[in-house]
């Protein structure tokens, strides 16, 4: 049986009009499905609406119809100049950031009792590495927000998927923009990944996520 990967991005957002991590799913859906398969993996894609209501309930319906071996998760992080590897996430929520119908989240806490993070099943160290070697500036992550990312991620964490990883995307850079000079603000902004560039992440960290899942365990007969 392949390898059965889920990689998700978010819709627009308040202050996010147009989300880059939507647009990375079209791009590994026209450009790299047959690469997926070919390496033994089958891909499936979904792009989640940031809505407060009814979120933890999409990520355990889509967990059920996919039955994903891995998910891989992406989400807008407009304020960051580099990709980031989330390592755990958070049992906690904003009651303050509303999301794309205007609504809040209504309770702080997301696992009434549970502990006060999750952390990530993923070869984290593996695919940090493997994102820098080809370029790709990185970092690793202990804080997910408090928003629908961190939410999102804590659901897959509550699930059955053997592997989840979560990995936040700056705004692409703008295609052909010439490297940065002068101030560290300009210079750092330039590590950021154009929208190929975080393409190519997604596709990297999916394959590593692959071949943990093929070292760890036997996929099962769905």
């Amino acid at each position: 049986m392949p390898v059965r990967i889920l990689v998700t991005g978010f819709g627009a957002f308040p202050g996010a009009a147009a989300n880059p991590s939507q647009a990375v799913l079209r791009l590994l859906a026209r450009d790299f499905a047959r690469a997926f398969a070919r390496a033994g993996l089958e891909l499936r894609t979904a792009c989640l609406p940031v809505l407060h209501e009814g979120a933890q309930a999409r990520v355990a319906a889509l967990t059920a119809q996919h039955r994903p071996d891995a998910i891989l998760h992406q989400g807008l992080a407009a304020r960051r100049a580099s990709l980031s590897l989330e390592a755990r996430a958070c049992n906690r929520m904003s009651l303050l950031h509303a999301d794309s119908s205007g609504a809040r989240a209504r309770q702080p806490i997301l696992e009434q009792g549970g502990p006060a993070a999750r952390r990530v099943r993923a070869p984290l160290a593996r695919v940090l590495a493997a994102l820098r070697a080809q370029g790709l500036a990185c970092v690793l992550s202990n804080d997910a927000g408090d928003y629908l990312c961190n939410q999102t991620l804590h659901a897959s964490l509550l699930g059955p998927a053997p592997a989840v990883a979560f990995l936040h995307l700056p705004r692409p850079r703008p295609p052909g923009r010439p490297r940065a000079r002068g101030s560290r603000a300009a210079r750092s902004a330039d590590k950021r990944p154009d929208l190929k560039g975080l393409t190519r992440s997604a596709v990297i960290t999916a394959m590593i996520l692959a071949r943990y899942i093929c070292a760890s365990t036997t996929v099962k007969t769905r």
